[in-house]
């Protein structure tokens, strides 16, 4: 373990001018042998279980060069699509080490969604694994021709064509770090928008570390040891990570929640925070964690989407901020970030302390420092106190840009204010209380799905004329996404077939739970001929709550 003096003394040296390119070099300097991350598996790019910083950072030193030995120099764009693990943040890590833009993206995706990221963005590589090849590339290679894929998986894994990234970092010989501009793009992460199709959100070095670079202090209500089990190609996921190595974390990662698993750690005695989506406290508690001991736990946090009081109180009892003998103590501190991929992750947090009521503290929030808000009504005026308006920010992390959308990109960015497209009003102390998500956006286990990018892809099959995609409730995510269609005269099609037909072209979570095939003289319309999507949503609920 490195001695606190050694970290006291090089703090200064590593607190001066850090960036995502040199983050891992400057971070293993400074903390060497501790502990960083526990793995719940090892992963197919080697390396055990516990890996400390110095692991971490002679990683992506390795990647960084096998990246470079493969033909990658600085501004080259990257596509990172790995099976969740740890080592999709470390590509990312490596890419910016080399002067490339890194785009992680979640290998859950389709043939059709990776191809047409990789063309939009215009990348030069792609890192894949052997899962991600052989689920979606080699059943349709020549699909992608002209694009270099720099498999990441370790020989004898599996048959994949020409040397692997592995291969190349046992050979490869490491320099020094690319120095980058820190308001340069450094990473794209791709985000569903309302025209249907994906779009690149660009985010820069200072907009992804700014507010973890502080955490190398270590304040003392930082906790020891974090367990989580996020995606780590979602923003979520991949600053959750940032920060914990900025501030001294432990992070105990598993690549797939299941809840058994988590609620064993949690009564292990050997994690004190936990952070996951709603959807996953909901599971856990079914699962039966809230009747074993967690008073080990001092802090819960959620993120993604709105954390229900009633649940977070019960979650906030179990734990003990403070711990005394027989069981006794202070509850657990509950902790919501609110963020999004335009802000690069967090910039307001919901805190819920102990004896508060979650109904009084568990939905107020306050901006991270470098952050403002401003509460707008529709006239794009300052709305007055308690009046609910679009929620706007601005900091650091606003994102630079949609790649290649500079219409979306006007419409989202203005004189530097985010608008978050999130309905809130103003309180007391200058907090902001959140009214609602954009009333499109369906929020389903803590992931953003928007209809607008199904319904293009149901309109793409010849025999339906008409979709809409609606969000009905569901147990354990919140929401789910189903459909409802008409088909062109004439037409026969079963709503299974359609479903299989959609399920096939786009990820897991975005795939309608339910298809209902309706009349045209069924579908409502408003006085503006758009469909009325709220009462498909009241006619579909009981009946897509049935199938669950």
């Amino acid at each position: 373990m490195a001695s606190p003096r050694r970290h006291r003394g090089t703090l200064g040296a590593l607190l001066k001018g850090v960036t995502l390119a040199d983050a891992a070099d400057r971070l293993a300097t400074v903390r060497g042998d501790d502990v960083a991350v526990t793995l719940g598996q090892p992963i197919d790019a080697g390396g055990g279980t516990v890996w400390t910083y110095a692991d971490l950072g002679r990683f992506v030193q390795r990647a960084c060069a096998a990246l470079r030995a493969r033909g990658v120099t600085p501004g080259h764009r990257v596509v990172i699509c790995t099976s969740n693990g740890l080592d999709m943040p470390l590509y990312c890590l490596a890419a910016a080490r080399a002067g490339a833009v890194a785009i992680p993206l979640n290998h859950k995706l389709s043939a059709d969604e990776l191809r047409y990221i990789l063309d939009d963005s215009g990348a030069r590589a792609c890192v894949i694994d052997a899962a991600v090849y052989g689920r979606v590339v080699a059943r349709d290679a020549a699909r992608f021709d002209g694009i270099v894929f720099h498999l990441a998986a370790r020989p004898g894994k599996c048959e994949v064509p020409g040397p692997t990234l592995w291969q190349t970092m046992d050979t490869a010989t490491v320099g020094a770090p690319f120095k980058p501009d820190p308001d340069d793009v450094a990473a794209i992460f791709y985000t569903s928008g309302t025209t249907g199709f994906p779009k690149g959100a660009m985010l820069t070095g200072r907009g992804l570390l700014s507010r973890f670079v502080p955490l190398l202090a270590r304040p003392v209500f930082v906790p020891r040891t974090l367990l989580c089990a996020l995606p780590m190609a979602h923003i979520m996921g991949f600053v959750t990570l940032l920060a914990s190595l900025f501030s001294g974390t432990h992070v105990v990662y598993l690549a797939r929640f299941r809840a058994d698993e988590v609620t064993r750690w949690l009564a292990s005695g050997r994690v004190d925070a936990f952070l996951g989506v709603p959807s996953m406290y909901q599971m856990l508690e079914e699962a039966g964690a809230l009747e074993r001991d967690l008073t080990a736990v001092r802090v819960f946090a959620s993120a993604a989407d709105v954390m229900p009081g009633e649940l977070m109180g019960r979650f906030k009892d179990a734990g003990r901020l403070i711990k005394l003998p027989g069981g006794r103590g202070v509850p657990a501190l509950f902790v919501e970030a609110y963020g999004s991929v335009e802000l690069s992750g967090a910039a307001m947090l919901r805190v819920s302390p102990p004896f508060l009521s979650p109904a009084q503290g568990g939905f107020v929030g306050w901006p991270l420092p470098g952050y403002s808000v401003r509460i707008v009504d529709e006239h794009g005026e300052e709305a007055a106190r308690g009046q609910v308006g679009e929620l706007m920010i601005t900091g650091p992390g606003v994102l630079h840009g949609y790649h290649g959308r500079e219409e979306a990109t006007r419409d989202t960015i203005r004189d530097g204010w985010l608008r978050t497209g999130d309905l809130a009003s103003r309180g007391r102390a200058r907090t902001v209380q959140f009214v609602g998500r954009h009333k499109d956006v369906i929020k389903s286990g803590g992931y953003s799905v928007f209809p607008a990018e199904i319904e293009t892809k149901l309109l793409q099959h010849p025999a339906v004329s008409k979709a809409a995609v609606v969000g009905v409730a569901h147990a354990t995510k919140r929401s789910v996404p189903v459909a409802v269609v008409c088909l062109e005269p004439g037409s026969e099609l079963a709503a299974e077939e359609l479903r299989d037909w959609i399920s096939e072209r786009v990820a897991r979570y975005k795939a309608p739970h339910a298809m209902y095939i309706i009349g045209e003289d069924e579908m409502p319309y408003g006085a503006t001929g758009k469909i009325l999507k709220r009462q498909l949503a009241e006619r579909f609920q009981q009946v897509s709550t049935d199938q669950a």
